[in-house]
């Protein structure tokens, strides 16, 4: 049996570190040429482990497993759990809180995750408890336990009397300024509100399309958003001014009306590849054939201006 095992030292197959001069040699298997490449005197090669031997270490790891057993039992004696312990590994099913564990072995991880949820859930009872003993104590169905009496909780009944009736009338005529609120035009969208409103940004969380978001880094989400906001309102508002508004024509429109039986219009140009003859069209250049050949008759009447 012992010729059958890879002597050692030797790197295991499929290790993908660095092996001095291994692409030099063939012939055997994996384990077999590091074992000869670490133990050849002639090969320069590093005698410190990539990997520190854990066997020659006095190491232990605590862990606190009993309190993870007594939760997990708890648990299974309160309702129906099919949680028990231990874990197997390789469970498939749901188990709370186990995503955040990282670095530990399956059995451990789901069982510090299952009591975390379950202090979570004793937290969660017990403030709805509160709650529910807060709403019995109003309509005097309260009973308290005798650890309740021992710390003598004063619990008020709603609503509240007035102890001094006299001095009501003072304090409901007291009248307190609030600053009111600045007036945003831009609405509800965050596009359109102004630069200087404190609610020109996205909330975390938004999934959208940011403006200009792909040129801002090193950010949080909160200014990131607000700077490109504020990029795209001037970017809107400079195109708005500039390009998007009507367009002054200031060449006269013609007429309604052509007639039909005239050849050169005054105000219509010829339709592009037209064969016919155009007055003086060879002597101009500069031009398109439609606004050369319009009002052609000028040529002729001696009118050069255009």
């Amino acid at each position: 049996m012992k010729d059958l095992e890879t002597p050692e030292p030797h790197y295991i197959p499929g290790y993908t570190g660095y092996c001095p001069q291994y692409i030099y040699r063939c012939g055997e298997t994996y384990g077999s040429l590091s074992h000869k490449i670490l133990l050849d005197p002639t090969i320069h090669k590093s005698y410190q482990l990539a990997l520190s031997d854990r066997t020659l270490t006095d190491f232990q790891i605590v862990r606190k497993d009993e309190n993870n057993r007594n939760a997990i039992q708890l648990r299974n004696y309160n309702c129906n759990s099919i949680y028990k312990h231990p874990i197997t590994p390789g469970y498939t099913g749901f188990l709370p809180r186990s995503r955040s564990a990282l670095g530990k072995t399956f059995t451990i991880g789901a069982e510090e995750g299952l009591m975390e949820f379950e202090k979570q859930t004793r937290n969660k009872k017990k403030a709805l408890n509160a709650i529910y003993s807060e709403v019995a104590a109003n309509n005097d169905q309260y009973n308290p336990s005798v650890d309740e009496k021992a710390q003598n909780l004063a619990r008020y009944k709603l609503p509240l009397l007035e102890a001094r009736p006299e001095y009501s009338n003072i304090l409901r005529s007291t009248m307190v300024t609030e600053p009111p609120e600045p007036f945003d035009s831009g609405g509800s969208s965050p596009y359109f509100k102004t630069v200087t409103s404190p609610d020109k940004k996205f909330k975390s969380g938004y999934t959208g399309h940011v403006p200009f978001g792909y040129s801002k880094y090193g950010q949080g989400y909160a200014p990131l958003t607000n700077s490109g906001l504020c990029d795209f309102t001037s970017y809107y508002h400079t195109r708005k001014s500039n390009e998007w508004t009507p367009v002054n024509i200031i060449q006269a429109e013609p007429p309604l009306v052509v007639s039909s039986n005239e050849i050169y219009h005054k105000h219509i140009g010829m339709v592009p590849n037209y064969t016919g003859h155009i007055p003086g069209n060879i002597f101009r250049s500069g031009k398109t054939y439609g606004a050369d050949s319009r009002n052609a008759k000028r040529w002729l009447k001696g009118d050069f201006s255009e």
